[in-house]
């Protein structure tokens, strides 16, 4: 396992962080007045406090498929969605729908995504942020069973022992062709996308393959042509 003094000879600070990236964004947009859905909320992000908005915005709202959604204090709210997919909420409800590490598990993005912009509000946005199939780790994660995932993911990241269990996989929501056709066909107006290549914590597990994937963040990060094969994609789609 990677020592965090060897993770912090190579990134000494947060210029790289894919975290404090798209949460600073989604901030920007924020008030204390803000009504704010975290649609796929899951269990609670203790270990990621940056990801906590309950205090900082009017009301936080969670719904989820998973039951654990329920028991989520970070929420002041909480819904568990029916298989139908069809949010519990009128429409024209939320000045910003969130969803973080949740697009790649949807099965259908286009009815996904009318749900999403049936409760936003006018000039409302949704901010999400999701793997690029493109990346060696989507690659590697589209290529392997299931069950791998299960056995591999947590420990590849350096997670402790029990964190939820990798959620199924389907990337049909995840590069930026599709994002931008699908977006404009349910009605956005506009769509932001922005690639970005964080440090590699799916290799944290062993120095050589760290090092390995620390030479191709530089090297996607040292000119734009290589965008395309960043590992996130972090996207504002305003109504």
């Amino acid at each position: 396992m990677v020592s965090k003094t060897v993770f912090r000879r190579f990134y000494p600070d947060d210029s790289r962080n894919g975290e404090v990236a798209f949460y600073g964004w989604v901030r920007q947009f924020t008030t204390p007045r803000t009504i704010l859905l975290n649609l796929g909320a899951g269990p609670p992000a203790a270990r990621e406090p940056i990801r906590i908005l309950k205090g900082e915005v009017a009301r936080v709202v969670g719904a989820d498929i998973d039951p654990e959604v329920i028991r989520n204090p970070e929420l002041d709210e909480a819904h568990v969605i029916e298989e139908d997919g069809v949010l519990p909420f009128p429409a024209d409800t939320f000045d910003i729908v969130l969803s973080d590490w949740v697009l790649e598990h949807v099965k259908a993005p286009a009815q996904f995504l009318k749900e999403v912009w049936r409760v936003l509000r006018k000039g409302g946005s949704f901010f999400f942020r999701t793997p690029n199939k493109h990346h060696y780790v989507a690659l590697i994660a589209r290529m392997t069973p299931e069950w791998f995932h299960h056995r591999v993911a947590n420990w590849a990241r350096g997670f402790p022992p029990g964190e939820h269990d990798p959620w199924p996989t389907y990337y049909r929501f995840n590069s930026r062709r599709v994002i931008n056709e699908v977006g404009q066909r349910v009605g956005f107006d506009r769509i932001e996308v922005k690639m970005w290549e964080t440090e590699p914590h799916y290799l944290v597990f062993h120095t050589i393959p760290f090092v390995m994937g620390v030479g191709y963040e530089r090297m996607v990060n040292s000119v734009q042509v290589l965008s395309g094969l960043r590992g996130n994609i972090h996207c504002r789609m305003i109504k």
